[in-house]
């Protein structure tokens, strides 16, 4: 089906012949039946990957194949995003080994693109918690691959951007937590040479990502909030959190219905933004 399409940012938007798959067999015709075309998830990466003439989206074929709640073990057709493997793993007490900036990509997306999370110090890139996937190859067969069976083929599907084959099944490992609470610790930088310290300082945490102010000119360029986390244990909870320690947070209540003009996004509302933002931590430390 022809339709417009585009990813995160909305820009470039291209025409493409976009089909969708639920079986395996329906995905091998696709490839037999289709002229050249790139595998493509559910478009939160930025920029123009996966944007062609002719895409077979994954987001269709997103079915839990296993579940080994007692090692952390989760195997998973590649359309599935985080977002319900989240769902899933939770309540029983595990986590995703890497987690983007956004919960609404696949999996299959999450390995060609190979994505890091905000714990990319101390736990790498998501395929370093792949234990073996199975991708379709151009000839229309099947395969599996894994950090010790085909290494090359696996290696270079992890970031390949699709170029390899389609991704159908993936197996990773789980990390595993106490709740689903998260202790934040937020420090203010002055500058970019302080932020950079400061990463350097608290590299021991798990998770750490800095909000960076860059219009600012002069000795406060780079001004910044280093924001921290760990996973909490059960222990550190208010009481009130401790009886059900693993609950999901409730869904958004409120949705924005539209874009906003291109307009409204201009170096004095960006300004203002970032003194409003930065000036929330009224502490150098929260």
């Amino acid at each position: 089906m022809k339709r417009f399409i585009a990813n995160w940012g909305n820009y470039p938007v291209v025409e493409s012949d976009e089909r969708f798959f639920s079986y395996e067999d329906q995905l091998q015709q696709l490839v037999k039946d289709s002229k050249p075309f790139i595998p493509r998830g559910n478009g939160r990466c930025y920029g123009d990957a996966s944007l062609a003439d002719a895409t077979i989206t994954t987001t269709k074929f997103d079915k839990v194949l296993s579940f080994d709640t007692v090692n952390g073990i989760f195997q998973c057709q590649s359309g599935l995003t985080l977002d319900k493997v989240l769902e899933v793993i939770v309540p029983k007490g595990w986590f995703l080994p890497v987690t983007p900036g956004t919960k609404f990509i696949t999996i299959g997306g999450a390995i060609g693109s190979d994505v890091h999370g905000k714990n990319h110090h101390v736990d790498g890139c998501f395929s370093n918690h792949v234990t073996e996937m199975e991708i379709l190859l151009a000839d229309g067969s099947f395969t599996v691959c894994s950090p010790t069976v085909q290494p090359d083929l696996f290696e270079a599907t992890c970031g390949g951007m699709g170029l390899t084959g389609m991704i159908t099944k993936v197996t990773f490992r789980l990390k595993k937590i106490e709740t689903s609470y998260i202790r934040q610790k937020q420090v203010k930088a002055k500058n970019l040479e302080e932020i950079i310290r400061l990463f350097e300082e608290y590299k021991h945490y798990t998770y750490s990502v800095a909000w960076i102010d860059c219009l600012k000119k002069g000795d406060q360029f780079g001004r910044s909030i280093l924001i921290l986390g760990e996973h909490a244990t059960k222990d550190e909870l208010p009481e009130k959190f401790k009886n059900d320690p693993l609950q999901l947070p409730k869904g958004k209540q409120i949705n924005f219905p539209f874009n906003l003009p291109s307009w409204v996004l201009n170096s004095f509302t960006v300004k203002m933004f970032n003194f409003l933002y930065y000036g929330k931590n009224f502490k150098r430390d929260k």
